[in-house]
């Protein structure tokens, strides 16, 4: 395996972004995605391994998200002391299910984090950038990966401006989201998928986040929340006329808030697991973490404490047992397992009508 040995640290400087040319040929592992799967995995790794994180856009980047760090999120990000830049207020945000559809609500104090995800993005490619043992490039796409003949090893080809290379690594890691590349080319299907349409409308006179439920917008949910100066209105909607979906919904949200007027649009591909079938860890010498592995909520679509989470028990794996990461994470992720098992009989309460109403209503 390609591992540093003996490195001696004398000045603790943040190594810049890498090009396809200056990639060295071998590396541990290799990482695509660097969004917070991908840059915790490296923030977490042994700086015995040598990692490369790849990202297919500019970095730091921009993803559509509502960024409200859960409690189990919150317990993994407090270690590394994150800035107050990367918080919008209110800074800690209770929760107001709102059922549109049969004009019910119910508030739940939570506590939770309000993060410009922008920003909490860029800190924690921050974390790992500052990793000697930890190699970044953006604007390179993952074209496809093979096992080399000893089947130790994976041949990954990445291409950027109309260049390709061979990486050779011990390990390949898909962090790249719903729309995972390194998922497709394993050959597992995906979860059902939803476009994450979301609008920053300069406003005010909201100070809760609204997770709402309206079966004439979408058969999942939508949601009005107070990022400081703005307030994200978005909906997590069926493909197929998704615009106008959200054209209607916002027509509700300018009735019910006062909220109205253009602001920042937005839209990412959002997946939705359905059972532990669409839960898929990895295979052989190639592992999976956060959306990729369909590891996010099926009920509300919170995604962020579970690419944290998953990304660190992919970290334990490899500095447990390196030589069969995949089994010991595995073990490491039954806790996820087990909770998006609770969420999937959450996920079929909120969508059956008379059962939404009774928990709506304890």
């Amino acid at each position: 395996m390609f591992i540093f040995r003996n490195l001696v640290i004398l000045v603790v400087v943040i190594v810049p972004k890498k090009n396809l040319e200056s990639l060295d040929i071998g590396y541990d592992i290799v990482v695509i995605g660097a969004g917070a799967a991908g840059c915790f995995l490296a923030k977490n790794i042994s700086s015995n391994y040598k990692v490369l994180v790849v990202d297919s856009r500019s970095l730091p980047r921009h993803k559509a998200c509502s960024g409200i760090v859960v409690r189990q999120g919150k317990e993994l990000l407090e270690p590394f002391r994150p800035p107050e830049s990367i918080f919008l207020k209110p800074k800690e945000i209770h929760i107001v299910y709102s059922d549109w559809t049969h004009k019910l609500e119910r508030e739940i104090q939570k506590g939770f984090w309000n993060t410009d995800r922008e920003k909490l993005d860029k800190w924690l490619y921050e974390l790992a950038l500052k990793k000697e043992n930890v190699d970044i490039i953006d604007n390179a796409k993952l074209i496809d990966f093979n096992y080399a003949e000893d089947k130790k090893h994976i041949v990954v080809v990445l291409e950027s401006n109309g260049g390709v290379k061979n990486i050779i690594s011990n390990y390949l890691v898909g962090c790249d989201g719903a729309l995972s590349t390194v998922r497709q080319v394993l050959g597992v299907k995906p979860p059902k998928r939803y476009v994450a349409i979301q609008e920053l409308i300069k406003a005010k006179g909201v100070n809760k986040a609204y997770f709402i439920f309206d079966e004439e917008i979408t058969d999942w949910y939508a949601w009005v929340i107070p990022k400081g100066e703005v307030i994200d209105v978005g909906a997590a909607l069926d493909p197929f006329k998704a615009r106008e979906k959200f054209a209607q919904f916002k027509e509700k949200v300018k009735q019910k808030f006062k909220i109205s007027g253009k602001g920042f649009f937005d839209s990412a591909m959002l997946t939705r697991p359905q059972s532990v079938k669409d839960l898929v860890l990895g295979e052989k010498r190639v592992l999976l973490a956060g959306e990729a592995a369909g590891l996010i909520s099926p009920s509300s679509g919170e995604g962020i404490s579970f690419a944290l989470r998953s990304a660190k028990f992919a970290a334990n794996a490899f500095n447990k047992n390196f030589k069969d990461a995949l089994s010991e994470y595995k073990k490491e992720a039954k806790p996820l397992v087990e909770r998006l098992n609770n969420k999937f009989l959450k996920s079929t309460i909120i969508s059956n009508k008379q059962k939404r109403i009774n928990l709506m209503r304890e």
